[in-house]
């Protein structure tokens, strides 16, 4: 027993000190940017770093913010004889930017992150895989020229990064969708009770603010525009009025006005 605690105290910091470098090792990996070596141990990263220690570097390099984003869902309604009714939009945002500002310790801003992340998922994709995918297609088709075909161990590899790109994209895609179709879904049974809606639909509302050259304009006079995803099926989750701390999202026909206004 003490020869065991004698190895143990004296191999303890070896074992402490190999532990920190992989730490430190796997969150560097996971925060550089988008490359062939990150691609090819993509799953080891991920599965080490996700969900509980997921990090990015907006804290030390934040992107300037450039306009003001809304989400908003309408909902299809079954009514008592059967038919069905699909209601206007309704913000689903600023309400919990309201109940943030109320309590500053309570959940409802990492539900609204959540569901303000998903949307970035779906419509803002990662510049550097669209760079490395460009660069891929372009480095393939130059060896297409030159005569090489799409067994060379070189382009099969190519491929499997081409591939592993886009598998990546269109998986943040899901992601994002899975997250706001189930958002949508609480807001709709806040707005009108449960076990009345079978679809929702949501919508994301950007205004841009006015560029440089004409920063005398107001944030107001930027340009609108609007995103619609597909009708989606309704998605059972539990209650919103926990994180909104105020009850149902309120209607957002003003809001809405006031957008199209600007």
């Amino acid at each position: 027993m003490r020869r065991f605690l004698r190895v143990l105290s004296t191999s303890a910091p070896a074992l402490l000190g190999a532990a920190l470098c992989f730490h430190f090792a796997m969150t560097l990996a996971y925060l550089t940017p988008q490359n062939p070596l990150k691609l090819r141990f993509a799953r080891l990263i991920d599965g080490y770093m996700n969900p509980l220690l997921q990090q990015n570097w907006h804290l030390f390099a934040p992107d300037p913010i450039t306009d003001t984003r809304l989400l908003m869902v309408a909902c299809r309604l079954r009514a008592p004889d059967g038919s069905t009714t699909e209601t206007g939009w309704t913000d689903i945002t600023t309400p919990y930017w309201e109940a943030h500002l109320e309590n500053r310790l309570g959940p409802a801003t990492r539900v609204g992150r959540s569901v303000t992340g998903a949307a970035r998922l779906i419509y803002s994709a990662d510049p550097a895989s669209l760079q490395m995918a460009k660069k891929l297609d372009e480095r393939r088709a130059r060896a297409l020229e030159g005569g090489g075909g799409p067994g060379a161990p070189q382009e099969q590899e190519v491929d499997r990064l081409r591939d592993q790109v886009k598998s990546e994209q269109d998986a943040a895609s899901r992601l994002g969708r899975i997250v706001l179709t189930r958002a949508g879904s609480a807001h709709c049974d806040s707005l009108y009770g449960p076990d009345r809606t079978t679809a929702v639909r949501m919508r994301m509302a950007v205004l841009r603010f006015p560029r440089f050259s004409r920063r005398d304009l107001p944030d107001a006079g930027g340009e609108m525009a609007y995103y619609d995803l597909d009708w989606a099926p309704y998605q059972p989750v539990a209650p919103l009025e926990v994180a909104t701390e105020g009850g149902p999202a309120p209607p957002a026909d003003d809001r809405t006005a006031a957008l199209e206004e600007r």
